[in-house]
C-alpha cells in the first residue's frame, strides 16, 4: 500500500466495517517500512482504525460510511498531491492531517 494505492481503494461507493478494518491493516503494516510516506500511511491507518472502533457493534447507515470514505479520499488525496509537488507541501499536508485527526478522535 502506498498514498496511490489508498486514493484507488477509497473511491469506492461502499465499503463495511471489516473493509475499513482491512484498509487500516495494509496501511499500519504498509507504514512499518521506512518510506517518505510512512507517517501519512499511519495516519490513514488511526483513521479508519479510529472509526472502526467507533461503528463496531453500532447499528450504523451507508452515509456514515459513505461519509468516511468520502472524508479519508480527500485527506489520502491531499497528501499525495502534496507528496509530489514538495517535501514543504507534503510535511505541511501531514500536520494539517495529524491536527484534524486528532480533533476528531478526541472530541
Amino acid at each position: 500500500m502506498d498514498l496511490h494505492l489508498a486514493c484507488v481503494w477509497l473511491q469506492r461507493d461502499t465499503a463495511g466495517l471489516s473493509d475499513i478494518e482491512d484498509f487500516a491493516a495494509r496501511c499500519l503494516n504498509a507504514s512499518r517500512t521506512p518510506t517518505r510516506e510512512s507517517a501519512a500511511l499511519l495516519l490513514l491507518a488511526q483513521a479508519a482504525q479510529a472509526f472502526t472502533e467507533r461503528q463496531s457493534g453500532v447499528a450504523a447507515n451507508g452515509e456514515t460510511f459513505q461519509a468516511f470514505l468520502a472524508r479519508s479520499k480527500a485527506y489520502a488525496t491531499m497528501l499525495r498531491d502534496a507528496a509530489q509537488t514538495s517535501d514543504a507541501r507534503f510535511l505541511a499536508a501531514l500536520n494539517d492531517f495529524a491536527a484534524q485527526l486528532t480533533a476528531e478522535v478526541y472530541a
